[in-house]
C-alpha cells in the first residue's frame, strides 16, 4: 500500500523539478515583456504542484500511510 502512495509523490516531485527548469529556461530565453507570461505560468504551475505535494503528504500522514521517524 505504501508503494501506491509513494509513486504519485515521486511523480509530483519530478513535475515540480521539470516546471522549475522550464521557468528557468523561459527566463533566460525570452526577450521582451510579451514573453514574460510563460515564465509566470511555469512558476505558477510549480507552486500549484508544490501545494499538491504538501496536501498529498499531509493526507498520507493523517491516514497513516506514512509515518515520521526519529533521527
Amino acid at each position: 500500500m505504501e508503494l501506491m502512495f509513494k509513486i504519485p509523490v515521486i511523480l509530483v516531485l519530478v513535475f515540480i523539478v521539470f516546471s522549475l527548469g522550464q521557468g528557468m529556461y523561459y527566463l533566460a530565453k525570452d526577450d521582451g515583456e510579451e514573453d514574460k507570461t510563460r515564465v509566470v505560468r511555469a512558476l505558477t504551475v510549480r507552486i500549484v504542484l508544490s501545494l499538491t505535494l504538501f496536501g498529498l503528504l499531509m493526507l498520507g500522514y493523517f491516514t497513516g500511510l506514512i509515518q515520521p521517524h526519529g533521527v
